[in-house]
């Protein structure tokens, strides 16, 4: 949450099991109950009221570098590819509209921050946009990761220069 957005007030009624959860979680990250909840909120209205629509399930990274590790290259460039024509763009005029470049980035940094996709960062630098994305799903997941993301890319009829290894990817706009 940006430190400008306004706050507002509001009450809820939830279970006793829920509160206690809530806190015993908030403790062991060191945040206020008050700033886990407004994150769970943020993740779930910036991203996964729509994953939701999919019948997105959720997987440990491990488990989704083991299924990327028995893949193919050539398989997981497909799905990757295959994968990022439907969602991404049904998820970004769902939520905006418009398919662009900042709509499109919005959702990359959206499943960086919600869906755990690994950390993101963006840098403007001498006129180009330099987009990085580290993650610890090794080659594979670079792999899978750069095409998904080339294509949602190309949904705004953008294509970054691409650099990668193992654990990131850069883009240059």
């Amino acid at each position: 949450m940006s430190k400008r957005e306004k706050t507002v007030t509001r009450s809820f009624r939830i279970s006793e099991s829920a509160f206690k959860a809530l806190e015993e979680d908030a403790s062991q990250r060191n945040i206020s109950v008050n700033t886990l909840v407004n994150q769970l909120l943020l993740a779930h209205t910036n991203i996964g009221r729509f994953l939701d629509k999919f019948g997105t399930i959720r997987m440990t990274r491990p488990s989704f570098s083991k299924l990327l590790n028995v893949c193919t290259d050539t398989s997981i460039i497909e799905v990757a590819r295959s994968v990022a024509s439907d969602a991404p763009k049904t998820i970004i005029l769902a939520k905006y509209g418009v398919i662009s470049l900042r709509t499109v980035l919005d959702y990359i940094r959206s499943m960086n921050a919600y869906a755990g996709w690994g950390d993101y960062g963006e840098v403007e630098s001498q006129g180009k946009l330099i987009i990085t994305q580290t993650h610890n799903l090794g080659r594979k997941g670079t792999l899978f990761i750069s095409n998904y993301l080339e294509s949602v890319f190309g949904l705004a009829d953008v294509h970054p220069k691409t650099s990668l290894s193992e654990h990131s990817l850069i883009f240059e706009i």
